[in-house]
């Protein structure tokens, strides 16, 4: 990364990295758009034994037992998003992380797609570098963002969120291809779902033996409760 030349004068020079530079400090950029490149090594071997959105890490009774991960509303997590570096020591409590989730909607201009798309692989990046093992989040706009993929490594597990995003029609043709074009592209090991797993969506992964890991999002967890007569707190 090229660095300014300190201006000389009365009072000491320094310059304030507002943009997270820090952030992707020796990492690998993919050739198109120069996104930080997640490594091999830094993705976790066994699928998680639980999952905790952010906004309810709160209610985690073991951190060491639990994979922490950003599938909630944007504004929930944006504290992380703005200085990921004062939450490293609480995410490295836990058992690992799902790679970050800032939400690049096709609808957004293609340049907002790809910011989102890079905050979330940089940000990843970060933790994996400081020690915290990652489950990437593979993560698409619309078609135009394909070539994100390149910053993912192949034949590992991966991440994928379904909950809120297959609920409208209109998104489950989109959403099915572009599960097709990921598994082409990276060969995964297995696919971890945070959210519904339908047949038509995971069908072809599955077809290729490939092992879906499905966890119950809040909201599913919550109505489940509910029908239960229970509470709708989560406790891992």
């Amino acid at each position: 990364m090229a660095k300014e030349k300190a201006i000389e004068g009365k009072h000491p020079a320094y310059i304030r990295d507002v943009n997270c530079g820090y952030l992707i400090d020796g990492a690998r950029k993919t050739k198109e758009d120069e996104f930080p490149i997640i490594e091999k090594w830094m993705v976790a071997s066994a699928p998680p034994r639980a999952i905790v959105q952010w906004d309810k890490r709160r209610e985690v009774v073991d951190k060491a037992k639990v994979t922490v991960s950003h599938f909630c509303a944007d504004q929930e997590f944006l504290a992380v998003k703005w200085n990921p570096q004062k939450y490293l020591d609480e995410v490295r409590q836990y058992e690992a992380m799902i790679g970050f989730d800032a939400s690049p909607y096709d609808n957004m201009p293609l340049v907002l797609q790809k910011s989102q798309i890079y905050h979330n692989l940089a940000i990843s990046y970060y933790f994996g570098r400081h020690g915290v093992k990652i489950y990437p989040n593979v993560r698409l706009g619309d078609m135009r963002t394909l070539s994100s993929l390149d910053a993912y490594p192949k034949e590992t597990l991966i991440a994928i969120g379904t909950n809120g995003f297959i609920k409208a029609k209109s998104n489950r043709q989109t959403f099915s291809e572009e599960v097709k074009i990921v598994v082409d592209k990276l060969h995964p090991t297995g696919i971890i779902v945070y959210g519904s797993t339908p047949d038509w969506l995971f069908e072809y992964p599955k077809s290729l033996g490939i092992p879906i890991y499905q966890y119950d999002s809040y909201i599913m967890k919550r109505r489940e409760y509910r029908k239960k007569g229970g509470h709708s707190n989560e406790r891992v």
